[in-house]
């Protein structure tokens, strides 16, 4: 390289080694992640990483793959210089695919073609697809990235979006799976076919993979109580109530039997 200041070329020549073994991040986990939840994601490198690893020498952001200028970044909390990884919270985005940007303040820009990570929330199947115009059916909802708090996925079942939505209280939740009750006492029409929606902290809606949307119908055919008795046992020093009827299913471990709103 020559350099030349104000017309005058210096003596001295400058040389510049570009070096051709570009270090590359291997892997990222999770690869997916929810849009509205904080996610801890771990990122690999290359064993043979020249350079001993802090996380305050690391910048990475994430880029959307459809809009170059929506970017998000990511806070690197933790390195293991012995295993050549980091973590890096991921505070969230819009749904999409975003490729991963690396760079190290004295290496630069590390190698991550093919480094995507996807962000969405999604609804693979739920169960059941029908239940009481009255109310009351506890509905179980997999799918993917969904939170741990109850209050992370809020369901409704809506035939007009906010308009008289029904709320699904959810009892249990996990990443994978959420279980709810929907409100009970209500006075819905047999055959009408309204749309669950799982919401993602209120700002998205979970994608419904199975079909275009997650449909539910309320139906009218119902179990018959024909008979309920109270009576005491002696042995337990309980009150029992027994009912009879038709058309009951399941057993002890799914069945539930409430008094005003008292199982």
């Amino acid at each position: 390289m020559v350099v030349e200041i104000n017309g005058q070329t210096l003596g001295n020549s400058l040389s510049v080694t570009m070096k051709s073994d570009v270090k590359t991040s291997t892997t990222i986990t999770p690869s997916s992640v929810s849009p509205v939840l904080k996610t801890r994601v771990s990122i690999q490198l290359e064993s043979d990483f020249p350079f001993t690893l802090d996380r305050g020498d690391f910048s990475i952001n994430a880029t959307s793959t459809t809009n170059s200028s929506y970017v998000r970044y990511l806070n690197v909390v933790e390195v293991d210089d012995s295993a050549k990884s980091m973590v890096a919270l991921f505070g969230g985005a819009e749904s999409g695919t975003f490729q991963i940007s690396i760079r190290h303040t004295e290496y630069g820009l590390v190698g991550t073609d093919g480094l995507l990570l996807d962000v969405s929330s999604s609804i693979t199947s739920y169960s059941p697809s029908s239940g009481s115009i009255y109310g009351g059916t506890v509905l179980t909802v997999t799918g993917t990235n969904f939170g741990t708090e109850k209050t992370d996925n809020p369901i409704q079942i809506s035939n007009n979006g906010g308009v008289d939505s029904i709320n699904c209280y959810v009892l249990e939740t996990s990443a994978t799976e959420i279980k709810c009750r929907i409100e009970s006492f209500l006075n819905k029409v047999d055959g009408d076919v309204d749309t669950m929606i799982v919401f993602l902290k209120t700002s998205e809606e979970a994608v419904c993979d199975p079909v275009s949307k997650c449909e539910y119908t309320w139906t009218s055919v119902l179990p018959l109580v024909t008979k309920t008795t109270l009576e005491w046992d002696a042995e337990s020093y309980e009150w029992q109530v027994w009912v009879q009827g038709t058309g009951f299913t399941g057993d002890e471990t799914t069945t539930q039997m409430f008094i005003e709103d008292v199982a």
